[in-house]
């Protein structure tokens, strides 16, 4: 049996395309666990008819702390022993599920595996493909940013076992933690499908756009904590990415300064260094 576990909050626009990727996918046994953090804009309403028309559907709401949180609830809830996790506003490509199952069965010393993934918008038009990356690249190629589009990952239940739960106390970076902790603890034992697998949707809502800056910040966090050391990119990234949207006055620097000095805790003395003469030299423009 696969389990997809898939966390909600107030997605009552992109659910049931995110619901039919999964339910409609050609492969059998299948069961999908809707963990919603008490959504009030019709989801659970629509959950409870759905459900009833198809049964491999299960749902809980109550509130969590998170996203996080929510999947570790959901993936105590599953029973297949491959396991994939779908945002609420996410989809699967067509025959994603039996080409995971395959791989897995195929490749037996493969805990996990990924593929390509694509953005989309709002309507469902893709954007660009995700900047993915193939497991032979070295662990360090992770300090350049996560590339591993997250809905594309399905794992043997043996991995969670093994590796425990997500990391609840990361509000946006659990999954790139979650990643880094597999790769670390499971060398050459992460594979490989050259196939577009999911579709990762942006839009004004989702963590990817809302949270940049916490993006950054506990990107930095998760790389020094495997890696040993953070690159200051992450925060010039963010930076350049608020000036773009924002004029340079008082409240921004004073935004800037706030962010700088929480970025610098995840930095080497050389890298804070970079990072502050990159801060001055912006306030001296």
């Amino acid at each position: 049996m696969v389990s997809i576990v898939m966390p909600s909050m107030n997605h009552l626009a992109f659910i049931e395309a995110s619901i039919d990727s999964v339910l409609t996918q050609n492969y059998s046994p299948l069961e999908l666990i809707v963990v919603d953090g008490g959504s009030t804009d019709g989801t659970v309403e629509w959950l409870v008819q759905r459900q009833a028309n198809d049964m491999r559907l299960r749902w809980i709401s109550e509130a969590d702390t998170g996203p996080a949180d929510a999947l570790n609830k959901g993936l105590r809830l599953t029973r297949g022993t491959i396991i994939g996790w779908l945002n609420s506003d996410d989809m699967y490509t067509a025959d994603a599920v039996l080409r995971s199952v395959e791989a897995l069965s195929e490749h037996r010393e493969w805990l996990m595996v990924y593929g390509h993934g694509e953005h989309v918008d709002v309507e469902g038009g893709i954007i660009d493909r995700y900047p993915t990356l193939e497991p032979s690249n070295p662990l360090q190629t992770f300090a350049d940013g996560c590339f591993i589009c997250q809905p594309t990952v399905f794992f043997r239940r043996t991995m969670w076992m093994l590796q425990g739960d997500l990391d609840d106390s990361l509000k946006t970076a659990f999954d790139f933690e979650y990643w880094l902790r597999a790769f670390k603890k499971f060398p050459g034992r992460i594979g490989f499908i050259n196939n577009v697998q999911a579709y990762s949707r942006l839009h004004a809502d989702c963590l990817t756009m809302r949270m940049r800056g916490t993006v950054a910040l506990e990107g930095m966090q998760v790389i020094g904590r495997y890696l040993d050391e953070a690159p200051c990119h992450w925060a010039i990234t963010y930076i350049d990415e608020l000036l773009s949207i924002n004029q340079f006055n008082l409240d921004v620097e004073k935004e800037i300064q706030v962010f700088v000095e929480k970025a610098c805790q995840y930095l080497s003395y050389f890298e804070q260094q970079k990072l502050n003469n990159y801060f001055e030299k912006i306030k001296n423009q």
